[in-house]
């Protein structure tokens, strides 16, 4: 199997996700979209978050595809760092090809990430434009860092054996985050 994954603390989910989810699922002809829900994000210590089963039962309610499947392996890693969850993903499904999904506004971040250079060697990335973080993120010490292997995903084949690799996917923009629903259910 073919199987995007997603991971977020979904702090709640927003229609961000899901549009990243499905246009993963169109363009890289995913049979799976692994939505990856963490605890808690490493780099937002003390950081305001929804009841875990609150998101979960927020997930599962915004969940419309059968290809959108909710996972969190910290329970079997005990980490919440995103290496330590890949490297038991690979070893536990040997025979299903992964891609990461993000969006660029993450992306910008990766260098903070506990092992970042691992996780490029893991599996290709697929980056999502976010709300006018484009620009940036190409500019980010990591793109410059793997410019020699940002593909194409129109005309590249085979983008599961591209490891490392990374896609920058350009027409999308979707302005929702969690941050704003957060802010927004507080007035």
């Amino acid at each position: 199997m073919k199987i995007g994954i997603l991971g977020s603390s979904f702090n709640p989910i927003h229609k961000g996700h899901i549009a990243i989810a499905k246009k993963a699922i169109n363009i890289f002809d995913l049979d799976q979209v692994w939505l990856m829900i963490t605890n808690q994000n490493p780099l937002k210590k003390g950081y305001e978050y929804l009841d875990y089963n609150t998101r979960i039962r927020l997930l599962k309610k915004s969940i419309t595809s059968k290809k959108l499947i909710i996972k969190n392996f910290e329970k079997k890693t005990k980490s919440v760092f995103l290496i330590d969850n890949l490297d038991y993903i690979k070893k536990s499904f040997p025979k299903n090809k992964f891609i990461f999904l993000m969006g660029t506004d993450s992306f910008l971040e990766i260098d903070k990430w506990k092992k970042y250079d691992k996780i490029f060697k893991q599996m290709p990335l697929a980056i999502f434009n976010r709300y006018g973080t484009k620009k940036k993120s190409l500019e980010s010490k990591v793109s410059i860092k793997y410019k020699d292997y940002k593909f194409d995903y129109r005309t590249k084949k085979n983008i599961f054996e591209n490891i490392p690799g990374w896609y920058l996917i350009n027409d999308f923009d979707v302005r929702e985050s969690s941050t704003n629903l957060r802010q927004k259910s507080k007035v």
